[in-house]
């Protein structure tokens, strides 16, 4: 029987717990684009275009001072350079694929969908088919993420002022690295990645996320390499 099915199943589930952090961030996200007086369906296309919570939210807080058109792409692509590590982690596992594929696994690429299906790409016994895995967790996000930034733009003015949903958006990266961390190494490597982040979190177009993230690496490897 093809593996396919299982796989992709497989993968919808793994991104299902995170989707408690999910929800309430692209429910922000919504209610922030109402906020800056951009128009419902602009904001979906938007949202559509950028599929990155972190990009959104940062282009519609420039946007709301009035920066230069320039500038809020070059910061909301500055946010996204993370994904470019995430990329290269996947690439040894689907390097055999289509273009077409690529293109449309890169477009569903995530923090949550990266984080639900890289352990399981590294241990699939089923290689050939583990891509679905990933198209299962990447597409279950893109749904769940559009839904609930829909649902934030159209019905945010309704929601009780006392609903404090901005904690949910660190809980969910929370979320995904604490199951990661199951060797010294890794846990090293994210103390000091977070502990970088916090320290540069006023460095200009949000350099200090991605600083930290090659420097959590850089050490990660270090560690694993002084070890063997």
């Amino acid at each position: 029987m093809s593996t396919k099915y299982p796989e992709f199943v497989s993968g919808v589930k793994s991104l299902l717990p995170i989707l408690i952090g999910v929800i309430p961030f692209g429910l922000i996200s919504g209610i922030a684009v109402i906020q800056t007086n951009i128009p419902a369906a602009h904001g979906i296309v938007m949202s559509i275009l950028i599929f990155s919570g972190a990009a959104l939210i940062v282009a519609l807080q420039l946007i709301n001072v009035g920066a230069p058109t320039l500038i809020v792409l070059f910061s909301a692509l500055a946010v996204n350079l993370r994904f470019m590590i995430y990329s290269a982690s996947l690439a040894p596992h689907f390097k055999r694929l289509s273009a077409g594929w690529k293109a449309l696994l890169g477009y569903l690429l995530s923090d949550q969908a990266y984080a639900s299906s890289i352990t399981h790409l590294n241990e699939s016994a089923s290689s050939e088919q583990s891509h679905w895995h990933f198209l299962g967790s990447g597409l279950t996000m893109w749904i769940a993420w559009q839904v609930s930034v829909g649902i934030g733009m159209f019905v945010g003015a309704s929601l009780p002022t006392n609903w404090l949903l901005e904690f949910t958006i660190p809980l969910t990266f929370l979320s995904l690295a604490i199951p990661a961390m199951k060797d010294r190494p890794t846990t090293i490597a994210a103390f000091i990645a977070g502990a970088i982040a916090v320290l540069a979190r006023r460095l200009p177009f949000n350099a200090g996320m991605v600083i930290a993230a090659l420097i959590g690496i850089g050490v990660g490897m270090f560690i694993e390499e002084w070890n063997r």
